[in-house]
């Protein structure tokens, strides 16, 4: 089993310098004849590239949608999934602890914003408060 990459151009590529990757786990096989043939298994979703890169947040959630798809596979091996799932992170790696850093203080730094703006701003207790009861799995009150 491999993955099957379909790049398609955005529809005004001279303006956007965007791409779409789509993603298929496709096995090969040999026809009642012997000829070599390719079998899609599974659409596992769809990337943009802008520019020369994926977003950050995209890149995630595509890994997530990946992994969720390969998981309700149910003739695929653990080692087909595995294998699959390094082939999707070497076109499209995860993102990393600074990745996450900076889109989590980004975030903070939004929903801060917007509770000032909205008049019920949080003060450094309340933040930290909330920081650490998701830290323990728990809903903030």
């Amino acid at each position: 089993m491999y993955i099957r990459w379909v790049v398609r151009r955005h529809k005004n590529a001279e303006i956007a310098n965007t791409n779409f990757h789509d993603a298929y786990l496709v096995e090969s096989y040999r026809d009642e004849r012997g000829q070599p043939r390719q079998r899609t298994i599974a659409y596992l979703g769809n990337i943009r590239q802008i520019g020369d890169e994926f977003p950050t947040i995209e890149r995630e959630l595509f890994l997530l949608r990946a992994d969720r798809i390969l998981e309700s596979l149910p003739d695929l091996t653990e080692s087909d999934r595995q294998e699959a799932r390094e082939a999707l992170r070497r076109k499209v790696p995860p993102l990393t602890r600074d990745e996450v850093i900076r889109a989590f203080t980004a975030n903070l730094t939004w929903y801060r914003q917007w509770l000032e703006q909205n008049g019920c701003p949080l003060n450094d207790d309340e933040l930290l408060s909330i920081v650490r009861t998701t830290r323990s799995g728990l809903e903030p009150i």
